[in-house]
């Protein structure tokens, strides 16, 4: 019976690339601190690609999701500069100062031309002791799948706040009703269709980046090294879906029609679909810290070890979405978002210890994320902590040629937090492990 009923699926897709570049680059005169150095290229691409579905697909009578033919192609033509000066060198307060410059001139035949700017200081006061600095500008066109993806769907679990189930409040239930949900109404289905795409009307996310570090490598301490990168990153018109659950929540709870435009009821008032294609939203802007730790070389009898300390800290992560009135601000630092997936932790941090023998070593990892909330339900995600392993083999009869390693990862069988709105078995893949070991041998 399955055989008589099945098809064979055969869809197609095709990607291609053609660019030509070309640059120079040298040095021009000495400075202080060296030759400043200099670097000037131009560039030319041409992007394509397509995706063909099998005709069954496309006609809606298999089991995926119906997806439809598309292609589509842009092309792009750039010229930069880039400049190196190093100003001082080897002097008191200045063992190095250097600027650093680049500009870059892009024209997309689909989203415009721009010019963007990027600037940096290195400075070493000290032998130890470096500073640094530097600003930029993004511009990101749209990609071919960004630009010419057909409208496609997915099934997301969201709670309609309409629901009788839900116990709704007298404001909520008014504005239910003058979107036409009948009194009594309760969802049948948990897993509503948001319709996702491509759109046409994309313009270019553009971009300012700030960031300011230092590394710390002490000579009384051969080996070891500290580094802090603080950086600040905003996005404005960045181009996303709309996440279909705040599109829900904003128009039954806010009543913004131009939520409500986007989600589509049957005459019962269930959901029939939200839409969710892709769009230029008002901006993402965070605020981050990066803290690192290393000490490499410690030689014993017993062979060399090693230390690795990473730290990744989240201050902001703010989601700018446009409304009906003007736009409202959505904070994602310290939380998961819930189908689809992604968590926002404010702390991942990551360890390593290593030590190498003659012809054997051995890496012990812990991998650290922290608890975020639900956006979408009442639950919290507890911290989780991932302890890795890994022995690798050396053989010096082959000169140090041939290598094998064997490797456990998530050693303690630590399974993933608890997620009530993730789409995938109520855990979230893109940031825990999947359930169980994952063991693996390696040669080379």
């Amino acid at each position: 019976m399955l055989d008589f009923v099945a098809f064979e699926q055969n869809d197609s897709s095709r990607q291609k690339l053609w660019g030509v570049t070309g640059n120079v680059s040298g040095s021009l005169f000495e400075l202080p601190g060296g030759p400043l150095g200099v670097a000037v290229g131009v560039e030319h691409r041409d992007y394509f690609g397509r995706f063909d579905p099998d005709p069954v697909v496309a006609a809606g009578l298999g089991s995926d999701i119906p997806a439809l033919p598309t292609k589509g192609g842009y092309n792009v033509d750039e010229a930069y500069g880039e400049i190196n000066a190093p100003l001082l060198a080897n002097r008191p307060f200045f063992e190095l100062l250097e600027l650093s410059g680049a500009a870059r001139y892009s024209d997309y035949s689909e989203s415009g031309s721009t010019t963007t700017f990027k600037g940096g200081a290195n400075w070493k006061p000290v032998r130890d002791l470096r500073l640094r600095a530097s600003y930029s500008e993004g511009f990101r066109a749209p990609s071919v799948g960004e630009l010419f993806g057909t409208p496609s769907r997915f099934d997301q679990e969201l709670l309609d706040p309409c629901s009788a189930d839900q116990n709704p409040t007298p404001a909520i239930l008014a504005n239910c009703a003058a979107q036409g949900v009948p009194a009594g109404y309760t969802q049948l289905n948990p897993q509503l269709s948001v319709i996702t795409g491509g759109n046409r009307n994309l313009e270019p996310e553009t971009s300012k980046g700030w960031n300011v570090g230092a590394v710390y490598s002490p000579a009384f301490l051969r080996g070891f090294s500290a580094e802090a990168n603080y950086y600040k990153i905003d996005i404005e018109g960045a181009i996303q879906s709309q996440d279909a659950a705040t599109t829900l929540q904003r128009c039954v709870i806010q009543n913004d029609a131009a939520a409500c435009a986007l989600v589509n009821r049957v005459a019962g008032g269930q959901i029939s679909n939200i839409q969710g294609v892709l769009q230029n939203i008002a901006g993402i802007e965070t605020k981050g810290l990066d803290l690192n730790f290393a000490y490499r070389g410690l030689r014993t009898g017993f062979g060399t070890f090693g230390l690795i300390f990473n730290n990744s800290f989240l201050f902001d992560y703010d989601v700018i979405a446009p409304t009906a009135t003007g736009t409202e601000t959505i904070s994602r630092e310290g939380t998961e978002q819930g189908s689809p997936d992604q968590a926002f932790p404010k702390h991942k941090a990551i360890g390593i210890v290593d030590w190498n023998g003659r012809d054997v070593g051995l890496s012990l990892t812990g991998r650290y994320i922290k608890s975020v909330r639900e956006t979408q339900a009442d639950n919290r995600l507890e911290s989780r902590f991932y302890t890795d392993v890994q022995m690798r083999f050396i053989s010096p009869s082959f000169n140090d040629r041939f290598g094998f390693a064997l490797g456990v990862n998530n050693l303690f069988d630590k399974d993933p937090p608890g997620c009530i709105s993730c789409g995938l078995n109520n855990f979230d893949p893109t940031t825990y492990d999947v359930p169980g070991r994952y063991l693996y041998a390696r040669g080379r």
